[in-house]
């Protein structure tokens, strides 16, 4: 047998393999990976937070200017959490968050904000409901944290909504994406 059509096959069993793809148990995992997530962020957690972004590297993906660089690998994470500046602030620290942000905005002769910024823990703590709404395709995911009454289609983004991108990596959902504002 042609060793190429060997190789499809293989790929083509292993995708429907792949934990994390396409049906009910699926968007459960999904579900339950991101609730984790959450919860993680809830309680401070920090090394376990930590090792949930992807190995891949995660992006960032809103109008702050916090983090500066879009995509992080989880080295350079870490970094920022130990030195509680940059994705911590995102995080974590609101005052920090916005101090971190209007520094670099004046840096960059960038616009002012129209809203506030506010760190993911203290959306979280703020939110009027917790709604997690899934959706994934053979090894990716995406969440969307619905924080108030709002459908998924009318909420707004960093004030009713944050949106998580989920990876399937070494048997749990790493973050591989996240959309703020």
């Amino acid at each position: 047998m042609n060793c190429s059509i060997v190789r499809g096959l293989t790929l083509l069993v292993l995708a429907f393999a792949v934990p994390g793809s396409l049906g009910a148990d699926s968007q459960k995992e999904l579900r339950s990976g991101a609730e984790d997530f959450v919860k993680l962020i809830e309680k401070k957690d920090s090394p376990a937070l930590l090792s949930r972004f992807s190995e891949q590297g995660t992006s960032f993906i809103g109008t702050a200017y916090v983090p500066i660089k879009t995509s992080l690998s989880q080295q350079e994470i870490q970094k920022d959490f130990e030195a509680k500046a940059g994705i911590y602030c995102l995080f974590f620290d609101t005052t920090c968050l916005r101090d971190e942000d209007l520094k670099e905005r004046t840096r960059q002769k960038g616009r002012s904000l129209t809203t506030p910024l506010q760190s993911v823990i203290d959306l979280l703590a703020t939110a009027k409901g917790k709604k997690f709404v899934t959706s994934d395709n053979v090894s990716n995911g995406k969440v969307s944290l619905i924080l108030s009454n709002r459908t998924p289609e009318t909420a707004r983004l960093g004030q009713d909504a944050l949106n998580f991108y989920f990876r399937f990596e070494q048997g749990q959902w790493k973050l591989r994406n996240f959309e703020y504002n």
